[in-house]
């Protein structure tokens, strides 16, 4: 009995040792275990660490990044102060190009992947494209707004049905809220607006228009009772335009920098960007704009009696961001009638050569909703904001460009090309003459009909690639706002003449400054403005053909005038 309770213990105690063998066993293991992962836990731990501080230091500096402040941009553009500025926000920068990429990138490629299965023809897709794009465009802000207004008036470059869609940014944009409107309205004029404006008590007052920057209200002063337009700037627009305009300018550099690295091309993007910006920042200041409007209604309404009108400003109400001017009552010039449009546009044309070639002074906007038709039949020019300044120098040659470019005297056209600034002085006339002629004369034979554009645009843009990559062309930053004035003219006139062409049009008002700046006798051998306006009601293939003949014929026999060989062809269709 002894002996087994002694053994019973031994093994108790056997066991035990063999329990602590087994424990020392599996720490051991456990321990050279560890021992032997340490190694990836020592590249680990550093890298988690260095994420960590990286995002905590990337969240301290958005943190600390300072707020918007538009009392540190300038009210000029300065693109110095403008990079100083947005330089030390560079979260916003981000941000907004982010905001940018996912509007856009998703809608390109859709376009681009319709476009491969050949559906861009097809109306209804073309429609959803273009809905998506006016949708983007709006939800992007001013400047990509103005994007789609100067695209609105290029029948030649998109379809019609997506022109009727894009053609609602120009005065239908979404408007905001009353609030907003009134909080600006009393601080600007430091008073209730129920102080200065009637029937404005217990309501929310509907605007009449909404545009990129501000919208418009029609409301009676109280102290004389007259109607007037009160134009109200939208909230932040200053820091929302100098962003996009930051970003737009960056993008400018590098695409200026890529095509004079590939091509002779001397365009400067850049510039063209600054002047658009200059233009674009002083819309932002409506006490520039009441400046600019009263210097237009002084210059053109003397001189256009019964026939342009801009509306008077009331100086007293104006401020940086509020702008109260005369009331006119009427429809757009583009929602007229075809005689309307066929009896306004040239006036329109005129108008602006006037402006050109005269005043110097050049409104650079003037989309379907700033060209009204007022109840007496006036053409009324709307919204100054945008305005080019041009130089004496350039308003001569301006003329001369339109008149030797319908005489088909390219030689001369070439050296206002150089008088310009569009070539150099050293240019070769002779290697450049060719392509030129052979473009200016597609042009002219397509002139304003879409289907003879959208036929010859191809081999023409083929044609100017190989100019623009040959030849070291430059583009005047102030012209891009001349050309898309021109431009929103013609494709409002289209609506009533599918054969206008802006240069015929504007060929009898250049030929008179060209007769006054050169003499009667220098310009006898030109085209009569009488035989311009008369070619007027002639195809575009018609009207080229007869401009080549004639210059054929003077080439021939320097003796026989111009004119005499121009109106034959101009009476023969008539008759």
């Amino acid at each position: 009995m002894r002996r087994a309770t002694v053994f019973i213990n031994f093994r108790r105690v056997a066991t035990y040792k063999g329990l602590d063998n087994a424990r020392a066993t599996s720490a051991s293991f456990a321990t050279n275990t560890s021992t032997s992962s340490r190694p990836a836990r020592s590249w680990r731990q550093p890298v988690f660490a260095t994420v960590a501080v990286a995002a905590g230091a990337l969240a301290l500096s958005a943190y600390l990044e300072p707020a918007p402040d538009e009392s540190e941009l300038p009210r000029e553009y300065d693109i110095e102060a403008l990079t100083c500025y947005w330089q030390a926000r560079p979260w916003a920068v981000r941000k907004r190009c982010l905001e940018v990429v996912w509007e856009l990138l998703p809608l390109t490629i859709s376009v681009f992947i319709d476009k491969q299965r050949g559906l861009t023809t097809d109306n209804d897709v073309c429609h959803r494209h273009a809905v998506k794009t006016r949708e983007a465009l709006t939800r992007l802000g001013p400047a990509f707004i103005k994007l789609g207004q100067a695209l609105s008036i290029r029948p030649d470059l998109m379809p019609a049905v997506a022109l009727k869609e894009l053609q609602q940014l120009c005065d239908a944009c979404p408007a905001f809220a009353w609030e907003f409107a009134r909080a600006a309205l009393e601080e600007e004029l430091g008073c209730d607006v129920n102080e200065i404006f009637e029937g404005l008590e217990n309501c929310t007052p509907e605007p009449i228009a909404a545009a990129s920057i501000g919208q418009v209200y029609r409301w009676r002063l109280r102290k004389d009772g007259s109607v007037v337009a009160v134009k109200v700037q939208r909230p932040n627009m200053a820091n929302a335009v100098s962003l996009d305009l930051y970003i737009l300018r960056c993008i400018a550099q590098s695409l200026r920098a890529f095509i004079r690295c590939f091509t002779k091309a001397r365009i400067d993007h850049v510039a063209l960007l600054d002047a658009w910006a200059t233009g674009t920042t002083r819309e932002l200041d409506y006490i520039a704009e009441a400046r600019n409007q009263e210097r237009f209604r002084e210059a053109l309404v003397p001189n256009f009696k019964d026939r342009i009108y801009v509306p008077a400003v009331r100086h007293e109400l104006t401020t940086r961001h509020v702008l109260v001017s005369e009331w006119v009552n009427g429809p757009r010039l583009a929602d007229c009638s075809a005689d309307v449009v066929r009896k306004l546009c040239p006036v329109g044309v005129e108008c602006f050569m006037a402006q050109l070639l005269d005043l110097g002074l050049f409104h650079s906007d003037p989309h379907p909703g700033n060209l009204l038709v007022s109840d007496d039949g006036l053409l009324v020019l709307l919204d100054f904001g945008l305005v080019a300044e041009i130089d004496d120098i350039n308003l001569h040659r301006h003329a001369t460009a339109v008149v030797n470019l319908i005489n088909a005297n390219y030689d001369e056209l070439l050296d206002d090309f150089i008088a310009l600034g569009f070539l150099p002085e050293d240019i070769d006339k002779k290697r450049l003459l060719p392509p030129i002629q052979r473009v200016l004369e597609q042009g002219m034979k397509a002139g304003a009909d879409m289907k003879r554009r959208k036929k010859n645009f191809q081999a023409i843009s083929d044609d100017l690639n190989d100019i623009f990559f040959e030849f070291p062309f430059m583009v005047p930053a102030y012209f891009a706002l001349v050309t898309r004035a021109l431009a929103t003219l013609e494709g409002i006139a289209l609506v009533g003449d599918p054969e206008f062409d802006i240069f015929w049009a504007a060929y009898p008002f250049a030929l008179s400054r060209v007769t006054a700046i050169l003499g009667a006798k220098q310009t006898s051998g030109l085209m009569s403005a009488a035989a311009a306006h008369a070619a007027q009601s002639m195809t575009a293939p018609e009207r080229a053909q007869m401009v080549w003949a004639a210059a054929r014929t003077v080439r021939a026999s320097a003796s026989r005038p111009v004119e005499a060989v121009a109106m034959a062809p101009v009476n023969a269709v008539a008759t």
